[in-house]
């Protein structure tokens, strides 16, 4: 589905660079605000959507625009843009003011069938399942809790609003018997809840995301913390319960002084595309980053889990994902 001037993407939207400002500015724009990394020389662009700047979305999105910028095949010009992370990154592809974005599995399955902060269905399809993100909730070294019902009173960041993190945070709660009326809720993003544990200004903080994450090393480092490690009698009844969840584990050593290997739900994280994204665009895209992964896994390890995650996401495949990922073997 080529636009009439021969450039490949979605043909309805186009940024335009605001002039000496290198800001990126949509339709509506919606972005001027946002932070942008990379942004190589050719006619196409490819905006991708990540999340927090302290967060593996932003870091990964980066490594991503670069490979992409890279190749001269492909001959594009890519950025990826800092953004509330999930709930926001579908919304910003349902109204076609990016091209790619990252977006936990279960946001990704409430946006396609118009739930939960949707509220109508997004036309969006996965190109591929990227990684495992995990629910880690950080506690000061000396914490009594042991379950997310010991939260009960307690100051905690739930993650940054329009976050993927959010969503989990309240699903997680709510199956222990918690709501927002129960806790004094922060909605921080990663570095914001980072800084807010550093200073002793909460109880505890929630990340969904691929360890390690360089804002939970940022608190390792300054304050006494622990992850909380969730009972496996638990993990079990919410894995029956979700469809997303997995027993996740986060070995021993991920993190400084974590000495013991924690449990968790995990979620597949997923590279969505608008449902009308350019089928041989999309195949090239992906040929890109998967055949350069080695490069991608040294901006980030969690790149090492694409193949064998990438059939995971929770939501139909483009024909151009699926294409490229039958082509590969994966």
């Amino acid at each position: 589905m080529a636009d009439s001037d021969g450039r490949r993407g979605i043909a309805r939207r186009r940024f335009l660079q605001a002039a000496g400002g290198g800001a990126i500015v949509g339709t509506a724009g919606c972005l001027d605000s946002l932070d942008e990394v990379g942004g190589g020389g050719g006619e196409d662009f490819v905006t991708i959507g990540t999340g927090g700047t302290g967060g593996v979305y932003y870091v990964l999105g980066g490594g991503i625009a670069d490979l992409l910028n890279e190749d001269e095949e492909l001959d594009v010009d890519a950025s990826a843009e800092a953004t509330g992370a999930s709930v926001e990154n579908a919304q910003l592809l349902g109204q076609e003011e990016i091209d790619m974005a990252l977006i936990l599995g279960n946001s990704a399955l409430l946006a396609v069938e118009g739930e939960g902060d949707f509220d109508e269905p997004v036309p969006i399809q996965a190109a591929f399942g990227a990684y495992q993100n995990h629910t880690q909730v950080l506690i000061p070294e000396d914490s009594e809790v042991e379950t997310l019902a010991d939260l009960e009173g307690a100051s905690v960041s739930v993650g940054a609003p329009g976050s993927g993190t959010e969503v989990i945070a309240q699903e997680l709660l709510e199956w222990y018997g918690l709501s927002y009326d129960d806790i004094s809720e922060e909605r921080l993003a990663f570095d914001e809840t980072a800084d807010a544990l550093i200073d002793g200004q909460i109880d505890a903080g929630f990340w969904s995301v691929g360890p390690p994450a360089s804002s939970i090393e940022e608190v390792f480092s300054q304050r006494d913390v622990r992850l909380l490690s969730f009972p496996e009698d638990d993990l079990a009844e919410i894995d029956e319960e979700f469809p997303y969840y997995e027993e996740g584990t986060i070995e021993a050593g991920t993190y400084p002084d974590q000495d013991e290997d924690v449990l968790n739900p995990a979620v597949t994280n997923v590279m969505a595309v608008h449902e009308e994204m350019d089928e041989e665009f999309l195949n090239d895209v992906m040929a890109v980053i998967f055949e350069n992964l080695d490069q991608l896994e040294n901006v980030h390890q969690v790149a090492g889990d694409f193949e064998e995650t990438a059939r995971d996401a929770p939501i139909d495949y483009h024909p151009g994902g699926e294409a490229y990922l039958d082509d590969a073997g994966l």
